[in-house]
């Protein structure tokens, strides 16, 4: 493509410069144009969560770019040092980059990447959404990131919510059964003793009214069947975790869990 039409294409809007050499369609994805821009390719979290994986992801964006790499630039401004501006912005500095024209970095260069940046209760709970559609890959992924088999990775949650609850419930030594069925009711992500149902609401999904009304008519059924349901979000079991583990242990304490 001649740098005429590459000028005529920048007039009409049609194609955005992101750094020296680099060019891209007006819908890529912001996040990706970033990490472009910087140097490297999206990472960590939020590459994650671009295939398709649980993740929790901060406000930054986080790039890999090769150990050797220089003029890393603004994620905001290709004319701006990264160093003048490096806010919101983690760079993970690895060695040897073989894909040099990915945008995105692989799920398990960017669960490397997690392990190392985030809280390892995080990241095993993106290695549990990876597993679960990848089965053939567990025991490989188990060993490649030290996963001991007490620690509850096997890809059986439905998300990386369920399975943070589900591997700190059982370093609290209590066993959850998991996607229960009660007669005449969908399944509950858990089941604690005889009597105490558990769910744990994704990040988005619950937050729809009329999602709100069947979570809520499905507790006051399992009521009436002498079930008592405890219903947590995202937020509550990623950053406040104390006050889930509060409620859990008064409720198995007191032996209201057991009929």
């Amino acid at each position: 493509i001649t740098r005429t039409s590459i000028v005529k294409l920048l007039d009409a809007g049609r194609m955005h410069r992101v750094r020296q050499g680099w060019y891209a369609l007006p819908d890529i994805a912001p996040v990706v144009r970033r990490a472009v821009r910087v140097g490297g390719v999206l990472t960590c979290a939020t590459a994650l969560s671009a295939h398709g994986f649980w993740s929790v992801s901060d406000r930054g964006t986080h790039v890999r770019v090769p150990r050797n790499a220089c003029r890393l630039r603004s994620a905001e401004d290709s004319r701006r040092r990264l160093s003048d501006r490096p806010t919101m912005v983690t760079v993970h500095w690895r060695d040897g980059f073989p894909e040099r024209r990915r945008l995105v970095a692989s799920p398990e260069d960017a669960l490397d990447d997690w392990f190392r940046c985030a809280p390892r209760d995080w990241a095993l709970g993106g290695l549990d959404s990876v597993i679960r559609t990848r089965p053939v890959d567990r025991e490989r992924l188990l060993e490649r990131y030290g996963v001991s088999e007490w620690e509850g990775v096997d890809g059986r949650c439905e998300s990386g919510t369920e399975n943070v609850f589900y591997r700190r419930m059982l370093r609290l030594g209590i066993h959850p059964w998991r996607q229960v069925r009660i007669p005449g009711s969908s399944p509950f992500d858990f089941l604690i003793g005889s009597r105490l149902l558990v769910e744990v609401d994704g990040a988005t999904f619950h937050d729809e009214a009329d999602q709100f009304a069947r979570d809520r008519a499905k507790d006051a059924f399992a009521h009436a069947l002498g079930y008592l349901p405890l219903r947590f979000s995202h937020d509550q079991v990623i950053h406040g975790w104390t006050h889930v583990e509060a409620a859990v242990l008064s409720v198995v304490g007191r032996g209201d869990h057991l009929r």
